[in-house]
Parts: C-alpha cells; sequence; structure tokens
C-alpha cells in the first residue's frame, strides 16, 4: 500500500448551512481544520482517521456545495469527515458528504458517503496501465463510476 491517500469531499447542504461552513473555513489551514473537526482523542490517527492531513484545496462549488480535498497518511480521513457532517447536520439535517479517495498507486480508490445513517464506502484495487498515458480516463474513471455503496 502507498503512503498518500488524496481525498476529494463533496459537501452537500442548504444554502444557510454551506455560508455558514464557508464563513467558517474559507481561510482555515490543515490545523485549523484538526482543531475545528478532529475529535478529542489523544493520537492523531484517532483525532482525524489517519496518520497525518494536509489541506490541498476548498472553495465554494454552489450555493449548496462546497469542496473541500486532503491528502492523507494511507486511509481517508475518516473521524474527520465525520464531525464536518456532524456539526454542519446540526444546522441542516438534510446535509450529507460524498466523495471519493485512491492512494497514489490505486490500490485502494474508493467512494463514501457521510449521513445521518453514519458513514458508508465502497472501494476496490487497482493495476494500472502506467505506460498508458490515458490510464486516468481510462481505467480509473471507470473504476470509480463501478462503485456503489
Amino acid at each position: 500500500m502507498a503512503n498518500t491517500c488524496t481525498t476529494e469531499i463533496n459537501v452537500n447542504a442548504s444554502e444557510s448551512a454551506i455560508d455558514w461552513l464557508e464563513n467558517l473555513v474559507k481561510n482555515y489551514t490543515t490545523e485549523d481544520f484538526i482543531g475545528q473537526f478532529g475529535s478529542g482523542a489523544e493520537l492523531f490517527i484517532d483525532k482525524v482517521g489517519s496518520k497525518w492531513i494536509t489541506l490541498m484545496d476548498q472553495y465554494r462549488v454552489e450555493s449548496q456545495k462546497y469542496f473541500i480535498s486532503f491528502e492523507s497518511a494511507w486511509y481517508p480521513p475518516e473521524t474527520l469527515m465525520k464531525n464536518i457532517f456532524d456539526q454542519l447536520s446540526k444546522i441542516d439535517d438534510s446535509s450529507y458528504l460524498d466523495g471519493r479517495y485512491w492512494d497514489e498507486g490505486f490500490s485502494p480508490i474508493g467512494i463514501f458517503e457521510v449521513n445521518l445513517a453514519g458513514y458508508k464506502s465502497a472501494e476496490d484495487h487497482l493495476s494500472v496501465d502506467w505506460d498508458n498515458e490515458y490510464y486516468w480516463e481510462e481505467e480509473v474513471e471507470p473504476a470509480f463510476n463501478n462503485l456503489e455503496i
């Protein structure tokens, strides 16, 4: 298993809930995300769900959608994502998070959803043809599209 996992999170909620989130996190650093959405656990892996985490990008996509991406060690930051949902759901109980993750070797790739029912995911392991310059479009994207929760 490779070390770096990329996680792309779509935060879906009412416009007022996305307004709240955007105003809260628009200038957040990685440490701010951990402080706001990490658990109170002592060990870092228990606090966010991975050995380390780095904020890569964040922006409002549309009135009811916000995008956040992280790189982390080995796993998506599941605990952090659950805590984002928990705080957001107090404003809008119909909110949910969904997205996808992959490690640098595409073993695993996965999709997830966090909602009132909890955290659900599905994953697969790929062996891509690195010589194929279109490996993402021809191998990775179709594998994501075949996953179902």
